[in-house]
């Protein structure tokens, strides 16, 4: 369905860019203090035209995957692109795979890169929305870039652990949880541990749930009959 003309105010929005195709609701929510998370899609024309994007001048953050940040930016890396997106956006966030996210905030300087989370993968679906929202959720927070970047990896790789998408969304036990368990396995990184000791602050005591979480699964596609 359509967006409303008139927006409910909110903290924070996450809006899809369509390029040459802006929206109205994009401009009223920002001036009504509303901060605008924007992702995009694959660019159909060809053009790959950040002047298409006019809602871009709304948004707080953008955050493309690597590919599409290039294309953008005509750059040939994708830390060289989210440089180049911070002309016309304060915070860039390029997503790399499975090889991380990179991040850049022209207002403090910041820059972070953080590794992906090696993770049994089995349903990728909706994970680029889940590390949107682990981002949203550290931006309102006000935490250091790097924390933010690595939040939104985090969540993003424990929802591709379970099927389905809004259904595979962590919650604080579950990542709780994890937290409890990844330090307990013989070998790890300690020096890579420690990018995620933010964590501490944040967490439950009481998270005693099994990781990962089994949740119902969507039966459509499964061949179950029942």
């Amino acid at each position: 369905e359509p967006a409303p003309d008139c927006p409910p105010r909110a903290r924070a929005a996450v809006a899809s860019l369509v390029p040459g195709r802006p929206a109205t609701w994009i401009a009223q929510a920002a001036a009504r203090g509303t901060r605008i998370f924007g992702d995009v899609g694959w660019d159909d024309t060809g053009a790959w035209d950040l002047a298409g994007l006019s809602d871009l001048a709304h948004c707080e953050a953008f955050l493309p995957n690597a590919e599409e940040a290039m294309r953008y930016t005509r750059t040939d890396s994708p830390r060289a692109a989210a440089q180049a997106l911070t002309e016309h956006v304060p915070v860039a966030v390029v997503t790399l795979g499975a090889e991380g996210a990179y991040a850049v905030d022209r207002r403090t300087g910041e820059t972070a890169e953080v590794p992906a989370i090696a993770v049994e993968a089995l349903d990728p679906t909706g994970a680029g929305d889940v590390f949107v929202a682990g981002f949203v959720t550290g931006s309102l927070a006000g935490w250091p870039l790097a924390d933010r970047l690595a939040f939104a990896g985090l969540v993003a790789a424990l929802s591709v652990q379970e099927f389905g998408g809004s259904l595979s969304a962590p919650g604080w036990s579950e990542i709780a949880t994890w937290w409890r368990e990844v330090q307990s396995v013989e070998g790890q990184d300690r020096a890579a541990l420690s990018r995620y000791a933010f964590l501490e602050r944040l967490l439950p005591e009481d998270a005693a749930r099994p990781w990962p979480l089994r949740r119902a699964v969507p039966t459509i596609g499964f061949g179950r009959s029942n």
